[in-house]
């Protein structure tokens, strides 16, 4: 966790929190995770032009979600087929 020490008057903070405020928290910038979503291109519910939700969706059912670390695991152990399973990386918001 980071820590952030403001100094000034009161005035400015509540300037600051107004100011602030004022934004949509949805815009805001977040931090984000990389994961690897795994489809087996054979799954009848699968298909090319499928959106990011939609495979992402499709993906969790199936139990296949990675992080970086873990699908270098599972590819290595030959857990992802190559020649069968279809990938996406795709950054999602990160949970805090």
């Amino acid at each position: 966790m980071r820590t952030i020490t403001l100094q000034g008057e009161e005035s400015k903070f509540h300037n600051l929190f107004s100011i602030r405020s004022r934004f949509d928290a949805d815009r805001l910038p977040y931090e984000v995770e990389t994961r690897v979503y795994v489809v087996d291109s054979y799954n009848e519910d699968y298909a090319p032009i499928m959106n990011d939700d939609d495979f992402m969706t499709l993906a969790e059912e199936q139990g296949r979600v990675y992080t970086l670390l873990t699908f270098q695991e599972a590819f290595n152990n030959e857990d992802v087929s190559s020649s069968t399973d279809v990938i996406r990386i795709i950054d999602v918001p990160k949970l805090n």
